[in-house]
């Protein structure tokens, strides 16, 4: 008795591993979503000899996108907050939908699920994450360094991001080594642009002891804080006109309203 109790329960199992069976072969959705440009998503799905009822999209637990080719019209939009279905085109054994991401950096979960028509009403799901984010497509510029210092000089430096999202961090360094900032400062940004979009700048000031000499190589970073974050930077090299010996440089970042 036992083992016909065992047959039956394997046998369970294997049923429910074929109704919850995945049928979709290929589930596109871009890593990276720049809210100036609609994103295209495609679901590629394999019906084998049963009947498609249904293909629908999710953001999230949202759904946004139906297609149902027993009703007519075949497709619905749902437009839910922060974000817009601009339309979807659907074949025998795909899916495509594309979205307008919202002005701000998020992730979100988009899940592609396909039904079979009825009596088993099989379902596959397939699901991934994009995140949004505007990348910025030029290095930072700085602004306000001379060829050459004499000792004992000081000059203000301006480090300005082209425009992203989320926007840039940024960060000095002086002969590679980091100019930590004071509690008090921080990065200031401008107003937003379409997409949400914004520059980001900090300024550095630095001191040229009296008995200095040589050169100072000075770098700006700007850091983009997703997953892998993206980094692009400057450089400048300051020759430092003395007949004295190297000494090292003095420097302190400091914050000025622009």
């Amino acid at each position: 008795m036992m083992e016909i109790i065992k047959m039956k329960f394997s046998a369970l199992i294997a049923l429910c591993a074929i109704t919850s069976a995945y049928d979709i072969t290929q589930l596109k959705v871009p890593l990276y979503a720049d809210p100036r440009r609609a994103a295209e998503l495609s679901c590629h799905f394999q019906m084998d000899d049963e009947k498609l009822h249904s293909v629908k999209w999710y953001r999230d637990m949202n759904e946004i996108f139906r297609y149902n080719p027993s009703q007519k019209p075949p497709i619905r939009l749902f437009n839910i907050t922060d974000i817009m279905v601009q339309g979807g085109k659907c074949e025998v054994d795909s899916c495509m939908v594309r979205v307008m991401p919202p002005p701000i950096a998020t992730r979100a979960a988009y899940t592609c699920e396909v039904s079979t028509e009825g009596p088993k009403f099989f379902i596959a799901r397939k699901t991934k994450h994009m995140t949004v984010v505007a990348i910025p497509e030029m290095d930072p510029v700085i602004i306000g360094a001379p060829k050459v210092l004499k000792p004992g000089e000081q000059i203000f430096l301006n480090c300005t991001s082209d425009y992203s999202l989320p926007p840039s961090d940024i960060n000095w360094y002086i002969d590679d080594e980091f100019q930590k900032p004071e509690a008090w400062q921080r990065t200031e940004q401008s107003a937003p642009q379409p997409g949400g979009l914004r520059r980001s700048w900090r300024v550095l000031r630095l001191r040229v002891p009296p008995t200095a000499s040589g050169t100072i190589r000075v770098r700006c970073e700007a850091i983009l804080l997703v997953e892998p974050p993206v980094v692009r930077d400057a450089n400048i090299i300051i020759t430092i006109h003395s007949r004295t010996q190297p000494s090292k440089y003095v420097s302190n970042s400091v914050l000025i309203n622009i």
